[in-house]
């Protein structure tokens, strides 16, 4: 696989509301996200994020534009598209009867996965997310941040090459983000996975990605590193939050894009 992962361009999408009002979710979006590498995709509500996801991994189709995953274009190409995608949407949710074992079990086989091919990757992913001791118990009985880490096990389900997760650090406190984090990280940097991450979460989005892109009004108006984003934007607190609300607070010179 080449060396670029997620390619956009000029990436539409207008939503008809009651066929009288349209909303511009998405406008002109240009990515270049490279294998390995964790984005962060940033901005206030109604930005565009997760519209964006959700063209990317084919859920929905853009109004214009291109956009193709490794190559294969997410329109004619679709069904490779699916096949080297894993996808953790804002709004997942688990088999809450079921435990870890059969969520995943599951999946597995819409996935086509049977036998020992099966076992060996949810046995994997289990340890990965530190799920053994509870991998028979059921799913209603686990904490927020368990059911977070069982869900990104699921979105890994298949080996994608390119992961994306919609505020995978949602509804759950400091410790278990961390933890959320370093499972995160690792499988960029050990598998070499793709990872698009669209977040309100800007410690996470400081401390793992490699770039970011600021959306607001569905135009990207910056991407840089976290730290140059910081050096560029951030006045009276020096960290990304306070370069984001910079950012999306200002109109005229906000809307170029950094290299």
């Amino acid at each position: 696989m080449g060396s670029i992962a997620i390619t956009t361009d000029r990436l539409s999408k207008i939503y008809d509301i009651n066929r009288k009002n349209e909303v511009q979710a998405l406008k002109d979006l240009n990515l270049r996200i490279k294998k390995g590498e964790i984005y962060g995709l940033l901005g206030e509500n109604g930005a565009g994020k997760t519209t964006t996801v959700r063209i990317l991994t084919t859920m929905i189709k853009a109004t214009s534009g291109t956009a193709s995953i490794f190559g294969n274009d997410i329109v004619t190409d679709s069904s490779a598209v699916r096949k080297l995608v894993g996808c953790l949407p804002q709004d997942a949710g688990l088999y809450e009867e079921f435990s870890a074992v059969e969520n995943l079990n599951f999946i597995a086989e819409l996935r086509g996965l049977y036998d020992e091919e099966k076992k060996s990757q949810i046995t994997a992913l289990i340890e990965m997310v530190g799920l053994e001791d509870r991998k028979n118990d059921r799913v209603e009985t686990y904490s927020g941040g368990m059911k977070r880490r069982l869900m990104i096990a699921r979105a890994m389900i298949g080996e994608p090459q390119v992961l994306f997760l919609d505020e995978p650090t949602a509804g759950i406190d400091v410790l278990v983000s961390r933890r959320v984090r370093e499972i995160i990280k690792n499988l960029a940097k050990q598998k070499n996975i793709t990872v698009l991450l669209s977040t309100h979460d800007m410690i996470s989005a400081e401390r793992i990605t490699d770039r970011v892109g600021v959306l607001h009004k569905g135009v990207l108006i910056a991407e840089d590193t976290p730290s140059r984003i910081i050096q560029k934007y951030a006045r009276d607190l020096n960290d990304l939050e306070d370069a984001v609300v910079n950012l999306i607070g200002w109109t005229g010179e906000a809307n170029e894009v950094s290299a």
